[in-house]
């Protein structure tokens, strides 16, 4: 017997179902009233978050819950990492010490005496400020006659010192006046010194040439020391005097020219002034003539009043005059 298929099948289920669903969504549609709904009111809720509220208390076991599942905090120290430098106070200290067993430790260590057993700290007393010298405690009822006492010694002291300051004589109050003198006078003409140092060496020339022969005569006992003249005599040792040829020869002069200038010139107005003041520094006299349209400068020795005849005041020739100003 041969099988052939169904060439016309049963309506299954599926296709009932879907009958049945289009009917009853056409009925539904039919039924309903397609419009827009009504607009809904807006609705506000306020919500309050009380700020001076305490946190509300747990209990034991929801505080232990929560601590547990909180993870715990790690305390970590990082070490402070020294910044690399190239100079230091250690690097300094230890430049100082030098190496061990070396000459600089050795120095180092000798003088903070770190090796003397016998070395001791300073004491706080040490430190204290005192007076260098031997403090005299004096009872106030004896105090009065230690000040009279040192009173006079500082006035014995003044005195000693004021007398050492002041001029022995005349002469030597005259020179320190001329170097005072000189010396304000410098500082406005500098250029001058040059001037002032040569008339200087004219003036010691003259006077070193006659305490020379003067020295060499008073040794061959040539000087009559009562001779009254201005000029010095020369008598020998037999009462015999010497020949005008001889005397000519020990004749010493008692003057010298020392500057020349012309009457009107104002630079050599201020040479001779220069000259009186080296004449009164060296302790001779000076004097100022007109021979023609020129001024002449001198100067000369003193007459002595006892030996009446000439003679230097200052045996020691002093500090030249231009080193002094």
């Amino acid at each position: 017997m041969a099988i052939f298929p169904e060439l016309h099948p049963e309506p299954s289920s599926i296709e009932r179902v879907d009958a049945w669903a289009v009917t009853q969504l056409a009925d539904a549609l039919s039924g309903t009233a397609i419009t827009s709904p009504p607009p809904r009111q807006a609705r506000t809720v306020t919500i309050e978050i009380p700020l001076d509220e305490r946190e509300p208390i747990q209990d034991e076991s929801t505080r232990l819950r929560l601590r547990a599942a909180r993870p715990e905090p790690v305390h970590t120290v990082y070490k402070r990492s020294e910044p690399i430098r190239r100079d230091s106070l250690k690097r300094r200290e230890s430049l100082l010490k030098g190496k061990e067993g070396s000459r600089r430790r050795q120095r180092w260590e000798n003088d903070r005496l770190l090796n003397n057993p016998h070395a001791e700290p300073p004491l706080p007393s040490d430190w204290q400020p005192h007076p260098t010298y031997a403090v005299q405690n004096v009872p106030y009822f004896l105090a009065p006659l230690w000040d009279s006492e040192y009173a006079r010694k500082s006035q014995e002291r003044q005195a000693r010192a004021a007398a050492a300051k002041a001029p022995a004589s005349k002469e030597e109050a005259a020179a320190a006046k001329v170097a005072q003198d000189l010396r304000a006078k410098m500082k406005r003409a500098k250029g001058a010194k040059g001037l002032l140092q040569d008339l200087e060496d004219e003036v010691r020339t003259f006077v070193r040439q006659w305490e020379e022969k003067e020295r060499q005569l008073e040794g061959e006992g040539l000087i009559e020391p009562d001779s009254e003249d201005e000029e010095i005599v020369f008598v020998g040792r037999g009462g015999a005097t010497m020949s005008d040829e001889r005397r000519e020869e020990r004749h010493l002069e008692k003057d010298k020219l020392i500057y020349q200038g012309l009457i009107d010139d104002h630079g050599a107005a201020f040479g001779r002034y220069l000259t009186h003041q080296i004449a009164i520094y060296y302790g001779l006299k000076t004097w100022s003539i007109t021979k023609g349209g020129e001024r002449l400068a001198y100067v000369g020795l003193k007459i002595d009043p006892k030996t009446r005849r000439p003679s230097l005041s200052n045996r020691e020739l002093p500090r030249p005059l231009y080193a002094v100003v």
